[in-house]
């Protein structure tokens, strides 16, 4: 269920469409709502009948069925609400994480210098918030808003069976509720929205504090770091206690409307009682009605902020599946022989990192990029991987055909094999890490690179270090088994020994291999059968 798929202009028509794959499931969590709102309407009426069996010196028996028979739809409306919550925790879960899932997967598509614009920790915080928020609004409006419905309207209409006089006036209440609400809503909406932005914010400043910790400590920065904190979180206090002082003048209309009903109730209904046109059973099933619908009232005039604060929450998501997904071709490449560049050009943030580069590499040679920094070895090899199709000019050809008509992605995951400067590790085995692809490793890799035995890795190398890190992603590369083997700086964190193992492997292997390092290492220019030097000046 693709993310472009889902650019529905109404929220609630969006989480249909997910909603619908535990439709099953949701009939039952509906039916059993229905049935816990029926028994608590028959309920009051019960127990307005066993106060009038008790004034009245009726049958005591009758009076006791009466109660066992509260008792025990008591009980079963505590049953089904076990049962209900259980059904509502598998529908919400699931289909947040498919919203989730689905908005994840498509951002993985977004070009990386679009992704880069975005604060990562903001990125987290929306989504996951936003997709469980609009879930738990649609759930809550379809169960809830048909079991409140239902309840106000039979409340109202047993009120009015019982005093006409109170049911009109609670009417006209809630009606001049319905008009408050009509007149505000828009500005709801700007609030909800300038809320949910101020805090993501923060959260993203907060996640900033523990993902740059070592950095923070090896730099003594904790009271730098602690004053920003303090800024971001003055500016979403303010914007905080600004929408909390809004919304409580809203939700004081509740109040002023509980207290008006409180009046037709007790002077009106008591009136009725002194004149003997009303029971004391009558009486108290009103008191217990006007509960309900107060409760039901309270929830629709929440329902309303919910909507507003939810629609905020879903325009967010909207944002993020409108980014225009990356071009990707669909030619697959069974073997590449060659990859060329042609008067290739790249700019970033207005400034030019290539210019016009020509260059060609073919299967059997090891090349060697070496330059300064800056002068755009990673980016180049960035360009060669697909990662920034559409945005450079020039070309760049596989086996004679334009990057921009192949599948890069099928590419990259079968034929292309890259090791990062900082060698991602993933918690779990050595095996784990290595094999990604699902291919095995070749044994006579494995063990010129890693000679002593690595144990469990923690999340991200933790309890290993920065050498064995870079083994683990040397043999990620080889275990690939592609065509290309791209590695940007593979020895920095080698040994000497380690290093002319590696070097050694990739002389005996790049027969069949176009095989391409970034590297500052002398050694790594004296094996490679080409040099490219690349410089800031010039990229010709």
């Amino acid at each position: 269920m693709g993310c472009q798929g889902k650019r529905q202009k109404i929220m609630l028509n969006y989480c249909a469409r997910y909603i619908s794959v535990y439709r099953h499931k949701l009939a039952v969590y509906l039916s059993m709502s229905i049935v816990s709102t029926i028994i608590a309407i028959i309920i009051p009426i019960f127990c307005g009948q066993i106060i009038d069996l008790m004034t009245s010196n009726q049958d005591v028996y009758r009076l006791i069925k009466m109660g066992i028979l509260v008792l025990l739809l008591g009980f079963l409306n505590i049953l089904i609400g076990y049962w209900n919550y259980r059904f509502y925790i598998v529908i919400q879960t699931n289909t947040a994480e498919d919203i989730s899932e689905d908005i994840i997967h498509h951002l993985h598509k977004i070009s990386l210098n679009e992704l880069q614009k975005y604060d990562m920790g903001y990125l987290n915080e929306s989504i996951n918030n936003d997709s469980n928020s609009i879930v738990i609004f649609f759930l809550s409006l379809i169960v809830n808003a048909l079991s409140n419905g239902l309840m106000l309207l039979s409340s109202l209409l047993i009120l009015c069976t019982i005093s006409l006089k109170v049911g009109a006036v609670l009417f006209l209440l809630i009606c001049l509720y319905i008009i408050f609400f009509l007149g505000i809503r828009d500005k709801l909406l700007r609030e909800a929205e300038s809320y949910k932005d101020a805090r993501s914010v923060f959260f993203s400043a907060l996640l900033e504090q523990f993902g740059n910790i070592k950095f923070i400590k090896q730099q003594a920065l904790e009271d730098y770091y602690k004053s920003k904190l303090k800024q971001e979180f003055k500016i979403f206090f303010e914007k905080a206690l600004s929408v909390q002082q809004f919304f409580y003048r809203y939700s004081s209309a509740d109040d002023i409307l509980e207290i008006a009903v409180n009046f037709c109730i007790y002077v009106l209904g008591g009136i009725s009682v002194v004149k003997g046109n009303m029971t004391i059973g009558g009486f108290t099933i009103i008191l217990n009605f006007y509960k309900n619908i107060i409760a039901s009232i309270k929830y629709f005039a929440d329902l309303g902020k919910e909507y507003q604060d939810n629609n905020a929450s879903y325009k967010r998501l909207q944002k993020y599946c409108e980014l225009k997904e990356q071009k990707n071709g669909v030619q697959i490449l069974e073997d590449i022989s060659t990859i060329s560049c042609n008067n290739l050009c790249f700019t970033r943030d207005g400034q030019r990192i290539l210019q016009g580069l020509n260059i060609t590499f073919e299967k059997g040679e090891i090349y060697c990029i070496h330059g300064e920094n800056g002068s755009g070895k990673t980016t180049l090899i960035d360009l060669l991987s697909g990662l920034f199709i559409g945005e450079y000019e020039g070309e760049i050809y596989y086996n004679d055909i334009n990057i921009e008509n192949i599948d890069m992605r099928e590419m990259r995951r079968r034929k292309i094999s890259i090791l990062e400067q900082e060698p991602y590790v993933l918690g779990g085995s050595l095996e784990d890490n290595i094999c990604l692809s699902g291919k095995q490793l070749e044994s006579k890799y494995f063990s010129r690179i890693i000679k002593k035995k690595i144990g469990t890795v923690g999340e991200n190398g933790k309890g290993i270090s920065g050498g064995e890190k870079q083994k683990i992603g040397i043999l990620r590369v080889l275990a690939k088994q592609s065509d290309v083997l791209i590695f940007d700086e593979p020895t920095s964190a080698l040994d000497q020994e380690s290093k002319k193992d590696f070097f050694d492997l990739l002389k005996k292997i790049k027969k069949e291999k176009i095989i391409i390092f970034i590297s500052h290492d002398k050694e790594a220019k004296q094996i490679a059968d080409k040099v490219i030097e690349m410089s800031v000046e010039n990229h010709d």
